[in-house]
């Protein structure tokens, strides 16, 4: 019988390349075929193996730990440079420490708390979407504490106690978490298994990506910085409208695209791996015609120019849509998350208070209200009591904001580099410097609009000499 390839997913292609440019991997030996692709997999008898084996042994000498049973799993997960490894087969990213429920740990969090997650779910967002209801924290302090059997937690915080139970579960043997992906080294480079979680069972990667999907999406808003009422949207992708199928943005939020509930559909899970970020005709008619119905503007701020540019253009140049078009918009994401980071780097808190007060906190009253949803995304609302908890998901929203800033140019998967004006760069320097010299928040805020303009400008006079002729 023939060997069946399979297809690897574009993204973890993407992380593999990375991978082996890494300095932390640098003399891990690995080949290349005729094809030129990597010759990630070699097992452990095979040259390649052994080599790799020794390559590993090495390095744990390097690192201070004992050459013993378990070292190579030891090794390559500390010198992993994101912690997150992406899926082979669906492309998903997942965490390489023991941070998902076992069946057995879901079964007690729906008896105890009367909620359903995923073997996916990481541990930290089933703490937190547990604390958006009515459970109060105390609560979950004693259930961790009775199920994990700890002790002297009183006072402990959240990611203190999940980090003492994913070491019990990692080091100690406890059967309450397991890892997004498990250790395979030296039959695979990075020293995982290709396939995370998501997809480990053949017979369930479906379910088991669904929730993971949903979860990946409300954390990529946050990540992209994205406009739109977040919260509803969020509350709109974990309701009953999307059960059994996948809840795909129309605009991708890659793309700077809104996350809001109108510009949400159900999807399967197929076709929306099959889309992942590209920016179609059909697409736009449908954008529009749920911005003229609802009044909500389908784009981010940042990149709204160049979505006025779309509208005008694409009936004319569709065969360019799928093409220059998304181009540019995932050019000016990139160099939006480049001028976030540079405020961050060269003005430190700061530059985080104002990135804070202009571009996050005016989006908090979206987490004071609970939503009441038609199939199409449309809502009624009424106030929220507002709680510790429901600040605590405000929170999360800038710690995940913020730490993104930091991430999205370290992550395996980016090869597209900013690309700023000289005139650009000299507005983004001028902004950090008056930022540093206590400049008002709207003098800075005018220079940051200025430069996303100006990106933005020159992106469409680019395609525009090129392509609309």
């Amino acid at each position: 019988m023939a060997r069946i390839e399979r297809s690897w997913n574009h993204d973890f292609q993407s992380y593999m390349e990375d991978i082996v440019r890494h300095p932390n991997y640098e003399g891990l030996p690995i080949e290349r075929k005729r094809d030129g692709t990597l010759s990630w997999i070699a097992t452990a008898k095979s040259k390649m193996g052994k080599a790799r084996k020794v390559w590993a042994e090495n390095k744990a000498r390097e690192l201070g730990l004992p050459v013993q049973s378990g070292v190579y799993a030891q090794v390559m997960r500390e010198i992993h440079p994101t912690k997150q490894h992406i899926c082979q087969i669906c492309g998903s990213s997942m965490s390489i420490y023991y941070h998902y429920p076992s069946v057995n740990f879901l079964k007690s969090l729906k008896k105890e708390f009367g909620f359903e997650f995923s073997e996916c779910d990481h541990i930290e967002d089933i703490w937190e979407q547990i604390l958006e209801t009515d459970v109060d924290e105390d609560s979950l302090h004693i259930f961790f504490k009775h199920k994990f059997k700890l002790s002297n937690i009183d006072d402990a915080k959240k990611d203190d106690i999940i980090v003492i139970c994913e070491r019990m579960c990692r080091i100690d043997g406890n059967k309450h978490l397991s890892p997004g992906v498990m250790s395979n080294f030296p039959d695979r480079y990075d020293g995982f298994h290709s396939y995370n979680r998501c997809c480990r069972a053949e017979q369930d990667k479906g379910r088991s990506r669904e929730n993971l999907k949903s979860y990946t999406k409300d954390r990529r808003a946050y990540e992209y910085w994205s406009d739109g009422n977040l919260h509803a949207a969020n509350m709109f992708m974990g309701s009953g409208f999307f059960e059994g199928v996948s809840a795909d943005h129309i605009g991708p939020i890659s793309l700077g695209f809104v996350h809001d509930p109108h510009y949400l559909r159900p999807m399967s899970f197929g076709d929306n791996s099959t889309k992942r970020d590209r920016l179609l005709v059909e697409d736009i008619n449908e954008i529009l015609d749920v911005e003229s119905a609802t009044g909500v503007y389908p784009m981010s701020w940042y990149s709204s120019d160049i979505c006025e540019f779309i509208k005008e253009n694409y009936i004319q140049h569709a065969n360019i849509v799928s093409t220059h078009f998304r181009d540019i918009l995932k050019q000016n994401m990139t160099n939006f998350m480049f001028v976030l980071k540079t405020i961050i780097d060269k003005t430190e808190e700061l530059g985080e208070a104002f990135l804070y007060n202009e571009l996050i906190a005016p989006k908090a009253d979206s987490f004071e209200h609970v939503y009441n949803f038609e199939s199409d995304g449309s809502f009624t609302m009424t106030p929220r009591h507002r709680t510790e908890r429901s600040a605590n998901e405000f929170e999360r929203f800038k710690r995940i904001a913020l730490t993104a800033v930091t991430e999205y140019s370290e992550k395996t998967n980016r090869n597209i580099n900013p690309d700023l004006s000289h005139a650009e760069k000299l507005v983004l320097n001028k902004l950090c410097e008056d930022l540093a010299s206590g400049a008002s928040n709207s003098h800075c805020r005018k220079k940051l609009n200025d430069i996303m303009v100006s990106s933005q400008s020159r992106l469409m006079i680019n395609v525009s000499a090129l392509y609309l002729k």
